[in-house]
Order: structure tokens, then C-alpha cells, then sequence
């Protein structure tokens, strides 16, 4: 099959959140399995540029300029669809794609979608991953009387709507993305994320005493829980003085700078280390260092990759009840689940998780298990290569 993914972010350079990590995964796996894929992403420095990663090959597109300042959000995507349709509308010229694929987030398949609907060659596919609305519901941003989100909102059930196939990472947002976009639940397939198991192994760590090392991997915002497990930790020093918390990803400005005073105010430098980004080949050796992983996100749509990765690597997870985190974190089996903003909640299980290693080792041996038996790269990739043929032959 000739098939073009679309997707804005796209690792290492535009990132390595869960839009970005599945299409990694489906580019690298589909074209290994010799087909033809290609990728429309974006150029963080406006440079246009064709190469290959792997068999894929990976065309990057200078985000728009508009010209003027202070423009509203829903403006650059409205000006990014249509960069990503002029773009497909130029490799068209000399592929005949079977299947092109866009992310409903963002809308970025609106102009071209919209455009040729009624006259495709191709099948297109959309995939779910969080759509606006659902930050709008449940975390408060953006304000539902925002342009952002009237405009934002019409573009992905557009999307989705102007489509011959919907896939989401979790039963969670297909559900919501149904009823929100109203559109038919069964006609949705889930396919939950799929993980490099052989890259993402368990480790041997350095004996460490009761000193409990803990690992965070996300965006560095409020939604994410992590200002909730500083807390916790700052809550805990006393009981573990050398108690760690590692916190990997870019962060928002202003919730930053309030976390680190938070930190220095107690006088815990030594405690809380901030890296930042980081790139997504170096994780295993980050999940390796730490006794547990921590993710306390108020509302995760689903899966959360990484859950799987930190699983993946043999270690018990933290987090919490709500959205589509069950789906793949297990509670009381391949980790523990608390209730979100439950501060109490979540000091207990990090002092469940530092003080029992038999608990540890038994949900970091199911962990492991389970990514092997249910969200291994290679299941991963079938699901997806199944429907994308089927699609195609119909």
C-alpha cells in the first residue's frame, strides 16, 4: 500500500507525545513491512525538508507565517491545514496514495479533506487520540465562548465526519469523541498503543536502601498531576531525606517557575530534578533509574504511553482512576490506581510502593507481562495493517 501519514508531531523534532509516537510506530512498522509510507509533519525552524527515518520517508513543512501578531490559535490551524493540503496536493502529483491518515486534534486534515471528499482516490483514516473538546470538559482550557473553540470543535467533527475509517487509542475517547461529535460508536475501532518492547526492557538497578526513586514523564503542567506528586514529595522528605523525584518534559513557563520555588522553598533541591525534554531513545535508561513510575494525570484520554513504556521496562505505575487509564494500568496488578487531586491518596501509595518490594517486584513482573501479551509493537502494527487493508479493498 501507498499510504501517507499526517501527523504535526512527529520525533525527534516536533516532539514525542502520543500523536507523534504512533505515527512513529505505524511509519517505521508498516514501511518495514514494505509499504510504501510516507510523512507529512511539521519544521520547528520553518525549513522544508525530505529525508528518510528508516524506510519512511518524512516530509517536513515550514509551520505558516501569518504576519501579524496576536492572532488567535485557531487561525495558525486553520493556515496549517491548509499548508498540510497543499503539500499532499503536491505529492499527489506523483503517488497514488491508497489510505492518507490524519489526527482529529488540531483538525489538521480539514482543508484537504473538505476539499476532495466528494472526489477521493485515496481511503482516509482519522485517528483519535484527545480532541479539543475534551480539554474544554475536563480541564478547563479552552473557554467553551472562545473562537478557539467554536472554530477549533467545527474543524474535528469535520474531520472526523469527512472520513472512510476512525481509529482511536482508547475506548474512552471513542466514546467521547461519539457522543460529542455524534458520531456511530461501533463504526469506531480502538486500537490501544502500541510499545518497543525489545527497547523499552526491564533493568537491573544500583541497590538504592529505602530511598525511593520516582520517575515522571509528561508535559509539566497542572493537568498532568505533577505539581500534586512535588507535594507529595516534599510531604515525604522527612520520612525518606534522600526520597528523589525525576521530572522529564518541557514545561509550561509560569507552573515551572512555581514548582521549583515550591522546591527551593523547602529546600529540596536535592530531592526534585527537573530535565526537561528529553529525547525519546534515551527513556528506558530514565524508567531503568527509578523504583516506580509516577503519572497522577487528572484526566489521561488514553492510553497514556507512558504507562505502557514505564510497564515495558519492568516498573510499577501510579496513577490515576479516571478517563482511560484503566484500560491499561490495572490496579493492584500491574500497579496502583488513586483518585485524582487525592493528595493523601497518592503520598499512600508512594509509601506503599517504597516500603514493600515484594509488591514492587510483583506488579513490575505483571506489568511486564501484560505489555507482552497485549500492546507489543508487532500486535500494534497487525491491527493496524488489518483494517488499513481492509479499507482499501472495499
Amino acid at each position: 500500500m501507498k499510504i501517507c501519514l499526517v501527523s504535526q508531531e512527529y520525533p525527534p523534532e516536533t516532539g514525542g507525545g502520543g500523536i507523534g509516537t504512533q505515527t512513529y510506530l505505524k511509519a517505521r512498522g508498516l514501511s518495514d513491512r514494505g509499504h510504501d509510507v510516507h510523512v507529512v509533519s511539521a519544521s520547528w525552524d520553518r525549513v522544508a525538508r525530505t529525508y528518510c527515518d528508516g524506510k519512511a520517508l518524512i516530509h517536513r513543512i515550514p509551520e505558516p507565517e501569518l504576519g501579524i501578531s496576536g492572532y488567535e490559535q485557531s487561525t495558525y490551524w486553520l493556515a496549517y491545514s491548509t499548508a498540510v493540503a497543499d503539500k499532499i496536493h503536491e505529492l499527489s502529483k506523483e503517488i497514488q496514495f491508497d489510505v492518507i491518515q490524519f489526527p482529529e486534534y488540531g483538525g489538521e486534515g480539514f482543508v484537504y479533506q473538505t476539499d476532495t471528499f466528494r472526489y477521493r482516490t485515496a481511503r482516509y483514516v482519522v485517528q483519535l487520540h484527545g480532541p479539543l473538546a475534551m480539554f474544554a470538559e475536563h480541564m478547563g482550557w479552552p473557554d467553551r465562548n472562545s473562537t478557539l473553540h467554536q472554530i477549533g470543535c467545527f474543524m474535528e467533527r469535520t474531520v472526523i465526519h469527512h472520513s472512510d475509517l476512525v481509529l482511536a487509542s482508547s475506548h474512552n475517547t471513542a466514546r467521547f469523541c461519539a457522543q460529542t461529535y455524534d458520531y456511530p460508536l461501533d463504526q469506531i475501532n480502538v486500537i490501544h498503543s502500541g510499545i518497543e518492547i525489545e527497547k523499552f526492557l526491564p533493568r537491573s538497578q544500583v541497590p538504592n536502601g529505602s530511598h525511593p526513586r520516582i520517575l515522571f514523564v509528561g508535559n509539566i503542567a497542572g493537568s498532568k498531576g505533577i505539581g500534586s506528586l512535588v507535594k507529595a514529595v516534599l510531604a515525604l522528605k522527612e520520612r525518606y531525606p534522600k526520597i528523589s523525584l525525576r521530572a522529564i518534559g518541557k514545561g509550561d513557563g509560569e507552573f515551572l517557575q512555581h514548582l521549583e520555588r515550591m522546591v527551593d522553598s523547602a529546600g529540596a533541591q536535592n530531592n526534585v530534578d527537573f530535565r526537561g525534554y528529553v529525547p525519546y531513545e534515551e527513556l528506558p535508561e530514565h524508567y531503568g533509574w527509578c523504583d516506580f513510575f509516577a503519572g497522577p494525570s487528572t484526566y489521561e484520554p488514553g492510553p497514556g504511553n507512558i504507562y505502557l513504556e514505564a510497564m515495558s521496562c519492568g516498573r510499577p505505575v501510579i496513577a490515576c482512576d479516571t478517563a482511560g487509564t484503566p484500560e491499561v494500568v490495572l490496579d493492584q496488578r500491574t500497579g496502583l490506581l488513586v483518585s485524582p487531586n487525592n493528595l493523601d491518596a497518592l503520598i499512600n501509595a508512594i509509601v506503599e510502593l517504597s516500603d514493600n518490594k515484594n509488591v514492587r517486584e510483583r506488579l513490575a513482573e505483571n506489568g511486564r507481562q501484560w505489555i507482552e501479551e497485549n500492546f507489543s509493537y508487532e500486535k500494534y502494527v497487525d491491527k493496524v495493517e488489518r483494517l488499513y487493508k481492509e479499507l482499501v479493498s472495499l
